[in-house]
């Protein structure tokens, strides 16, 4: 028996008020505080492993693992073994947008959210959309969300997460690789840096807006 619109949305609430309530009582600092014993462990890349599926729980920054990674394997490693964490940490929020949003009625929470994310991955394309909104300073879950919401398929989920975190990667494995003593508050992106990704990625969906704007 399926659930109602209703529950879905009283279950998407409360999913979500759990992932903000471990982001506020487990922060990034008092959790990798303890990974620092492990970082010369043969075990780190099952240490490596773990972090990257309960990053989502607590709603770590990515760029801090990825900052981690280039930190153990240096550069060259790093960003590879990054980029590989950074689609697999995406996974569980698009599969659960994928969840939530079947059957549900239109008229519910996230049936509006699903036809919202819908309706701008439509004008965006899979790639182009989730890339853009992935180079914008935005929460990754709820990129991650709105896609499976939004009916992109996989491979393209894929694709434009790899292409969107690209430079927040490479800047952060950068970040990471020249710290003599790794520390979360030491992660941190130049801001101009930082302005300038997110500028691209707002070029990246000007055309689709703008054909939207006028169609109106």
């Amino acid at each position: 028996m399926s659930r109602s619109p209703s529950a879905h949305g009283v279950v998407l609430l409360a999913v979500v008020a759990a992932i903000a309530a471990a982001a506020l009582l487990v922060s990034p600092a008092a959790g990798f505080a303890r990974v620092r014993a492990l970082l010369a462990s043969p075990w780190f890349p099952l240490v490596l492993c773990a972090l990257y599926a309960i990053r989502p729980v607590f709603a770590w920054p990515i760029t801090v693992l990825s900052a981690l990674c280039g930190y153990r394997y240096g550069v060259v490693v790093g960003l590879p073994i990054a980029l590989c964490g950074v689609v697999a940490t995406s996974l569980p929020a698009y599969y659960a947008g994928r969840r939530f949003s079947a059957d549900t009625d239109a008229g519910g929470i996230v049936g509006r959210l699903a036809g919202g994310s819908t309706a701008y991955f439509e004008r965006t394309g899979g790639v182009r959309g989730v890339a853009a909104a992935r180079l914008v300073p935005t929460p990754a879950e709820a990129i991650s969300g709105a896609a499976g919401a939004g009916g992109v398929p996989l491979r393209a989920f894929a694709l434009g997460t790899l292409l969107g975190e690209l430079p927040w990667t490479v800047a952060a494995v950068a970040v990471g690789a020249g710290l003599d003593r790794f520390a979360v508050a030491a992660v941190r992106v130049d801001p101009l840096l930082a302005v300038g990704i997110a500028a691209v990625g707002v070029l990246v969906v000007a055309g689709p807006t703008y054909a939207w704007w006028r169609d109106r």
